[in-house]
C-alpha cells in the first residue's frame, strides 16, 4: 500500500464517524457539518481564485454560506439568486483592486458560491426528505463508491488502458470510469436492500449509474478548475486527499441530481429545516 492511499484510508477512518454521528442524530446538528463543509469548500474556492484579497476570501465564504443556509432553510430560489449577485457585485465596486481584473474576480465569486454553496446546499437537502439520512448515504455510495470503483478498476483490471480525457485529467482511464460505475450502481443496491431508501429497483436500476456518472463529471470539472489556475488540491484540510472541495467534488454534482430525481419523479416531499 503507498503512502497516499494509506493517508487517504486513516483520514476516512477519522471523518467517517463524526459525519454519521451528525447525520444520524438531529437536522440541526447535521446543519452544523453542513455549515463546516460548506464554509470550507467555498473558502477553498476562493483561495484558488480571488488571488491574495483575504477579505474577498472572508467576505466570499460568509455570503456563500449565507446562502446555502437560505436555500436549506426554504428560501426561494431566484430572490436568493439576486441577492447572491447584487451582494457580489456590491462588494466589488467598494473593493475594486486592479479594476481590469474586477469582471474576472467577481465572475469566480458567483460561481464558486453557486458550486459549492448552492450545490451543496442541494446535497445537503437529501437530509430533509423522509428517510433523510438514506438518500443522503445514497448519494455518498453513487458519488465516492463510484470514486473509489474508478481508482481500483483503473490500476488493477486487466484492460487495455484508455485515457479518458487527458487534457482535464491525464491519470483518469476509461476503464476506470466504467468500474466505478458498475461499482457504485452495485453498491447503491446493496445499501437500498439493507438500510434504504426504499426504491423500486427498475428506478435505482435507472437513476443509479446515472448519478455515479455524474459523480465522475463533477470530479473532473474540479480538475479542470485547478488546472487553469495552477492549482494541485485545493486545499490541505484532509492529509491524503488535499482540500475538502476535492473530496466533495463528486458528491456536490451526485447529491442535486439524486434529490431533483427523488422530489419530481418519486414525489418524495421535502420537509424544510424549522426551529
Amino acid at each position: 500500500m503507498n503512502r497516499d492511499l494509506a493517508l487517504r484510508i486513516i483520514s476516512a477512518l477519522i471523518a467517517l464517524p463524526a459525519a454519521i454521528a451528525l447525520i444520524q442524530f438531529s437536522v440541526h446538528l447535521f446543519l452544523i457539518l453542513l455549515a463546516f463543509v460548506t464554509g470550507v469548500c467555498v473558502y477553498e474556492f476562493m483561495d484558488m481564485t480571488q488571488g491574495s484579497d483575504k477579505r474577498a476570501k472572508g467576505f466570499l465564504t460568509a455570503i456563500g454560506l449565507g446562502f446555502m443556509l437560505a436555500i436549506v432553510f426554504g428560501a426561494p430560489l431566484l430572490p436568493a439568486i439576486c441577492a447572491l449577485l447584487i451582494a457580489v457585485l456590491i462588494f466589488f465596486l467598494f473593493r475594486t483592486g486592479e479594476i481590469a481584473t474586477v469582471a474576472a474576480r467577481a465572475a469566480h465569486a458567483v460561481t464558486g458560491i453557486l458550486w459549492a454553496g448552492g450545490l451543496l446546499a442541494a446535497t445537503g437537502a437529501l437530509r430533509l426528505l423522509p428517510s433523510g439520512e438514506a438518500w443522503l448515504y445514497l448519494a455518498c455510495m453513487l458519488a465516492w463508491g463510484s470514486d473509489t470503483g474508478a481508482y481500483f478498476a483503473g490500476r488493477f483490471l486487466p484492460w487495455k488502458e484508455r485515457k479518458l480525457y487527458p487534457k482535464v485529467s491525464p491519470n483518469k482511464t476509461l476503464q476506470g470510469a466504467i468500474g466505478g460505475v458498475i461499482v457504485a450502481t452495485a453498491g447503491a443496491f446493496g445499501l437500498t436492500y439493507l438500510y434504504g431508501p426504499k426504491i423500486d429497483p427498475i428506478h435505482l436500476a435507472v437513476i443509479a449509474p446515472l448519478v455515479a456518472a455524474l459523480g465522475q463529471i463533477g470530479d473532473l470539472a474540479e480538475s479542470l478548475l485547478k488546472r487553469s489556475v495552477g492549482a494541485k488540491d485545493s486545499g490541505k484540510i484532509m492529509p491524503g486527499h488535499g482540500g475538502l472541495f476535492d473530496r466533495v467534488d463528486a458528491l456536490i454534482f451526485a447529491g442535486p441530481a439524486l434529490l431533483a430525481y427523488a422530489i419530481v419523479v418519486l414525489q418524495q416531499p421535502l420537509l424544510y429545516v424549522r426551529f
